[in-house]
């Protein structure tokens, strides 16, 4: 079982690195709102959401793992026309290696629970300009 607390404070503290046009940013849940709005603008999206699928119920997993999960979902969203930008997590005050996900433009939050779920998530981040940048537990 995941210690929510424990996870909780690793999320608040990671980074999130978003690679948009060629150029890469980097939020946090501490970001000021004058930033995720430029990033929303820039992007032409209401939101984004950021799913990783690294590391399923926060256990560790290979790099072969990784890449074969990663390639279904990015597969998945290109089959679906929907736009997504590259991305990666990493948490500074921890030895959790980076992981690799997509930021999805203008996915509902109610569909990114199950995408989330699929994938065996622990939670997502969904930016928009009411909340910021949010972290969304995928099992309440």
């Amino acid at each position: 079982m995941v210690n929510r607390s424990s996870l909780n404070a690793v999320y608040d503290e990671a980074l999130y690195r978003l690679d948009i046009m060629g150029r890469r940013y980097t939020l946090s849940t501490l970001s000021k709102q004058a930033f995720v709005e430029r990033i929303l603008d820039m992007t032409r999206c209401h939101s984004l959401t950021i799913i990783t699928v690294d590391h399923p119920g926060s256990q560790r997993c290979d790099r072969a793992t990784f890449s074969r999960r990663h390639d279904q979902l990015t597969q998945q969203l290109h089959h679906l026309g929907v736009r997504f930008f590259h991305s990666s997590a990493l948490a500074p005050q921890c030895d959790w290696p980076v992981e690799h996900g997509v930021a999805i433009a203008d996915l509902p939050l109610a569909s990114a629970y199950p995408l989330n779920q699929r994938f065996h998530q622990n939670a997502f981040v969904h930016i928009n300009k009411e909340q910021g940048v949010a972290l969304h537990w995928t099992n309440p």
